[in-house]
């Protein structure tokens, strides 16, 4: 039994010593790491896109179906193949429209014989009945059949003309000048106009000048303009980008999988002919775009500050509160340089601003953000506004006539940030700094 005790208060003491020595270890290494990590300010180019997916569509699209039926004798239009407006590229048997325009014609010559006939007995009776030796019931008869005779002449005129039109929808002519993206039919093959027409070629006017059709998500469309730059990758050249132009946004939206989209319509030059109907490209349109700006990591924006930095806040805030007891943002101290430093709560920044909360001032206090930074080596913030950003990257702009070192080494990482809520982010400032503008 004792031994049995003293294996059991070895394994105590062992695993009290590994986890003694472990923490101690852990906090050592914790100790020995870094509190924040640096970076410095770079000029780049940032871009603000809207990314979306579409298909690559010819602008003219039209199909050719058939108004006769009959069985196709010849088919001279092929995939591929460029047309010209009014060329033959179909003949559909006309034996038997033939036959229907010869009928019409034998029922237009016997109508206009029936109408010289009828002309001729008119004229014949026409003076008897005038010195009144033929009533006018006995010549009623002869009026009666001059105007059938006119209307059955009439009649078969239209006829004969309906016959000829549909003998010349026999020969299928292309009613654009394109190339032919699809053939459905072979020489052969039985066509019926019954119901609906059948569809027999499609016809792109130009595929040098192409549409996209996007779908783009609801929360993106209110950066979608008219106008707007987009570039585009598909599948088939992944190594090279093609530029569009937003031309359309269509009001009519689509809903899938409960996503609302919105289809808008892009125009994309294919002068090169690489792009085909059906491709699907790959859309960001450029919502914004600065070059050679100074711009910071987005995520040194918003750090999550620890004591040290909490510190500073509340020492900076009291400062302020400091001076604006003793009148130093009142209107007393006149238009000198203590003026031209102080916040504007209207304006964001430093300085008389500009606008209230809805005009610049207030877009100015609303995009405001805070750079750490060591100066003299003592930790510092610097207001800055946020610029175009594409996520990763955005640009810093100045609060009126204060300048950014481009050589400026900020504070890009907090390591060991503090618990506290609200409070301990940059973007969350003490509601102190918040009212005084900062």
């Amino acid at each position: 039994m004792k031994r049995f005790v003293t294996i059991i208060l070895i394994l105590a003491l062992g695993g009290g010593a590994y986890y003694y020595f472990n923490k101690k270890s852990a906090a050592d290494k914790d100790s020995q790491e870094p509190k924040y990590q640096f970076a410095k300010i770079e000029r780049r180019t940032i871009q603000n896109l809207v990314s979306a997916t579409g298909t690559l569509a010819a602008r003219d699209v039209v199909e050719i179906s058939t108004q006769v039926s009959g069985i196709l004798d010849e088919v001279r239009a092929d995939f591929n193949d460029e047309v010209q407006a009014n060329q033959l590229i179909a003949v559909i048997d006309p034996s038997v429209l033939d036959a229907q325009v010869s009928i019409a014609k034998a029922d237009l010559m016997r109508t206009q014989a029936q109408l010289l006939q009828a002309k001729n007995n008119y004229e014949r009776f026409k003076p008897v009945h005038e010195k009144g030796f033929l009533s006018d019931n006995d010549f009623q008869p002869y009026q009666i059949a001059l105007q059938t005779a006119e209307a059955n002449l009439l009649s078969s005129q239209a006829n004969l003309s309906r016959a000829e039109k549909n003998r010349g929808y026999a020969e299928i002519r292309s009613p654009i000048s394109g190339i032919v993206i699809d053939r459905t039919v072979e020489p052969g093959q039985t066509v019926a106009a019954s119901l609906s027409a059948p569809k027999l070629f499609t016809i792109a006017a130009d595929l040098s000048d192409m549409e996209i059709l996007a779908q783009v998500d609801e929360s993106d469309i209110g950066q979608i303009k008219v106008g707007q730059p987009v570039r585009f990758t598909v599948a088939a050249y992944i190594d090279r980008t093609f530029d569009g132009v937003v031309e359309e946004i269509r009001l009519l939206p689509s809903v899938v999988q409960n996503v609302v989209n919105y289809t808008v319509v892009v125009g994309a030059p294919n002068k090169r002919g690489q792009l085909m109907p059906g491709m699907t490209a790959s859309l960001d349109f450029v919502v914004a775009e600065v070059d050679n700006v100074l711009s910071v990591p987005t995520a040194a924006l918003s750090l999550r500050a620890n004591d040290e930095m909490r510190a500073v806040q509340e020492a900076r805030r009291a400062q302020m509160m400091e001076r604006r007891a003793q009148g130093g943002f009142g209107g007393g101290q006149g238009g000198g340089g203590e003026r031209a430093e102080r916040p504007n709560r209207e304006g964001g920044g430093f300085g008389g601003g500009a606008g209230g909360p809805g005009g610049e001032g207030g877009q100015r206090r609303r995009n405001m953000q805070m750079l750490w930074y060591f100066q003299d080596g003592e930790l510092t913030m610097l207001p800055v506004r946020a610029g175009v950003t594409d996520g990763a990257f955005t640009e810093v702009l100045t609060l009126r006539d204060q300048e950014i070192p481009e050589d400026l080494e900020f504070i890009s990482r907090v390591n060991n940030p503090s618990n506290a809520p609200s409070s301990s982010s940059s973007n969350e400032r003490p509601t102190g700094l918040r009212r005084l503008g900062f």
